[in-house]
């Protein structure tokens, strides 16, 4: 039974992965409806992230009492009110609200469900539970996104937002019926938060997390443009392109909690960071090729989300006494990174051209492999 309530807390990280990143593939869309720039459909993905910080640190402090089953389903129903607000959104203000609604909620489900499935699995395999979930955050690439992005070719792009405010429905009732409650804990003011992951050891890994996720964000939220200005490719082809990045982006997520269960975080996590900084170097020179830029997204996805269940897993080991807190900060930093990486993208792709993204996006995989380096070396000297 726990093995399939920790399915449908990656089914739930499903519907959350969709409403985030399906924007990426329909920015252009979004901007010729309300007739704003493509820099401005881009602070979609901004607003989200930033939304999506305060929920995962804000609202997990501030439920922290409550039962963690009660928040969980009642995350969704927000998160639906958030769905239906974008399906009936007349202008971008409206839009934007929806966005803010959204990633509000569905950053207190992610944290929550995330130490849900490793306190509902055994010792030896909570880096496979935790992976699991993300694994239903990153299968929204494989699924959610390219499905959403012909369905916006298609149709209203509203609809996607229907179709996600009645899979969570869905979602919901499964959850409220089979998962089971945990308690919550005593809540900690977020003064004594702050003194608790006062570590250096926490503190570079978590500059890891904004630079990991920066470089990413920079080319993932102007994949669309880059790959129709540079490749020639069609909607219908950058669908494809964000099917074959997601296809990967599972692999990665599938391998990476089973490395850090098998090879540890360390190994897992220096090597994914190294090949992810490779395929954004790379990408600036296969991106006029069709196969060539197919290659190096699947290399891309593959690499950059296996970084994502080793990096839990290290940090919970860290301090495995309030996992929470420790995922809620880096939840947080996480969408941090994302907020500065869709806006430092829209400076980019302003000012200059969007080819420059993938580069950038490079040099701060690299600065993301230096930080979490020193922090495996600080972990060393303390044990």
């Amino acid at each position: 039974m726990n093995r399939f309530s920790i399915y449908l807390l990656a089914l739930g990280a499903f519907v959350s992965g969709t409403a985030e990143f399906v924007v990426s593939g329909i920015s252009e869309i979004i901007s010729k409806d309300f007739q704003v720039s493509i820099s401005l459909a881009g602070q979609l993905v901004t607003i989200y992230s930033l939304s999506y910080a305060l929920g995962a640190l804000g609202l997990v402090m501030l439920t922290a009492k409550f039962g963690r089953k009660k928040v969980l389903l009642y995350s969704l129903v927000t998160f639906i009110a958030g769905s239906m607000i974008a399906f009936f959104s007349s202008h971008f203000g409206l839009l934007m609200f929806s966005r803010i609604v959204l990633a509000m909620s569905g950053g207190l489900y992610i944290v929550i469900a995330t130490n849900y499935a490793a306190r509902l699995a055994p010792p030896a395999k909570q880096g496979n539970a935790m992976a699991t979930v993300i694994t239903g955050f990153t299968v929204s690439l494989i699924l959610g996104v390219p499905v959403g992005t012909l369905v916006a070719a298609y149709m209203d792009w509203r609809y996607i937002y229907l179709m996600l405010a009645a899979v969570t429905l869905i979602v919901l009732l499964l959850l409220a019926r089979f998962i089971p409650r945990l308690e919550g804990e005593k809540p900690i003011p977020l003064k004594h938060q702050l003194l608790f992951i006062r570590d250096r050891r926490l503190i570079s890994g978590f500059l890891t997390t904004v630079c990991w996720i920066l470089g990413y964000t920079m080319v993932f939220a102007y994949i669309a443009p880059l790959l129709s200005a540079f490749a020639g490719f069609s909607i219908e082809m950058v669908s494809i392109s964000l099917l074959t990045l997601g296809v990967f982006a599972l692999i990665g997520s599938r391998f990476g909690g089973y490395a850090v269960d098998k090879w540890g975080p360390v190994r897992t996590i220096s090597i994914s960071l190294s090949i992810h900084a490779m395929a954004l170097f790379l990408l600036t020179f296969t991106v006029t090729s069709t196969i060539g830029v197919l290659l190096t997204l699947m290399i891309w996805g593959a690499a950059a989300w296996t970084t994502t269940p080793a990096k839990q897993f290290y940090f919970i080991s860290l301090k495995p006494q309030a996992p929470e807190i420790v995922l809620s900060f880096n939840t947080a930093l996480m969408n941090i990174g994302m907020t500065l990486g869709a806006g430092l993208g829209g400076l980019v792709t302003e000012y200059s051209s969007v080819l420059h993204l993938s580069w950038i996006g490079g040099v701060m995989e690299l600065a993301a492999l230096a930080a979490i380096s020193y922090s495996f070396r600080s972990n060393k000297k303390s044990a």
